[in-house]
């Protein structure tokens, strides 16, 4: 069958204007929005990237990377939340600090600065007759680069002796030992925030008791403590349905006034199936939230559930069509 170039060329020029205006974007939605197979659409944004017109992010959405245009990296960041704890973090230092030196991170830090390739640039320079690695933030421009460098380079120079009577530099220049204290303490906040969040989704043990959780008794004499679950009607009305329903909740993640995320375990037809649940109190699921649920729990290698007291929005009922085999969803009437 002859191949209909002006057709193939009119649905390059479709995906070229698509992405132009959506900015970075994945091959389903492309594929959704111009009416062709994912194969096909697959098969045009390769041959795009090798005539050079499209980039191909190194970060993935789920399975696929997204596709955009030379001065669209920016737009990359709104997908940020893909990446995992460790990258995020080591994203989060870069955007601050502009510039890092490889041999002053730890290795879990060296490790994720490695991965997230759209975002940390990696610059071989000279310093005290050296050759150094230094990580630049990808939309930081080599002259801002070069001033950092040259100001992090003389902090580095050794003092002579007679210099201790000098005056003491500035407050607003940054030595190496003041950069790293500053990394520390932003690492030190990340945690807080951390083990905040886990203090307040029972992230100790739990027991199920008429659907109330709790939390068992630490090491210490005399009095149990209790800690209250988050009050909320939704949250009581979501668990006595999945009771109702012999839907057993393994692990709480997350509880909020509108939202509980679990992982559960169903009884079906082939065995017990354990999902990564997103329970919401909302009127309309999004698209971004099927994206959310779906990506979360491939990070556990698990299925996705979604559970809401609304419906799916448009965009979401296409999405989902396209990925039902891997989340699924379920309108509760609570």
């Amino acid at each position: 069958m002859p191949i209909d170039l002006d057709k193939a060329n009119s649905n390059k020029e479709k995906i070229l204007s698509m992405i132009s205006t959506r900015g970075p974007s994945l091959p389903v939605h492309l594929a959704q929005t111009i009416q062709l197979s994912p194969l096909f659409a697959s098969a045009f944004l390769s041959e795009l990237y090798a005539e050079g017109k499209i980039k191909i992010s190194n970060m993935k959405v789920g399975s696929s990377p997204l596709y955009y245009m030379l001065g669209q990296e920016a737009l990359l960041e709104n997908f940020v939340d893909y990446l995992n704890a460790r990258e995020k973090e080591a994203f989060n230092l870069l955007k601050i600090f502009k510039i890092l030196e490889d041999d002053a991170q730890n290795p879990a830090t060296r490790v994720a600065l490695r991965a997230i390739k759209d975002f940390a640039i990696p610059l071989k320079v000279q310093l005290d007759g050296k050759e150094k690695l230094f990580w630049k933030y990808s939309l930081l421009a080599d002259s801002e680069f070069n001033n950092l460098f040259e100001k992090l380079a003389k902090t580095k120079k050794p003092q002579k002796k007679e210099q201790r009577q000098l005056p003491i530099q500035e407050k607003t220049s940054h030595t190496q030992n003041q950069l790293m204290e500053e990394i520390k303490e932003i690492r030190e906040k990340i945690n807080q925030q951390e083990q905040l969040i886990k203090s307040q989704t029972a992230t100790q043990d739990l027991t199920l008791t008429n659907n109330n959780f709790l939390i068992n008794k630490p090491e210490k004499k005399g009095k149990k403590i209790i800690k209250k679950p988050v009050e909320s009607k939704f949250l009581n009305d979501i668990k006595d349905y999945l009771s109702a329903k012999d839907i057993e909740i393994l692990d709480i993640i997350e509880e909020k006034k509108k939202e509980l995320t679990a992982k559960i375990r169903i009884d079906t037809l082939f065995g017990k199936q354990e999902y990564y649940m997103i329970a919401k109190d909302k009127k309309k699921i999004s698209e971004p939230d099927l994206t959310y649920a779906l990506q979360k729990a491939q990070n556990e290698k698990m299925l996705a559930l979604i559970m809401s007291t609304g419906e799916l929005d448009k965009k979401a009922i296409e999405h989902y069509k396209s990925w039902k085999n891997l989340v699924k969803f379920e309108k509760v009437k609570i």
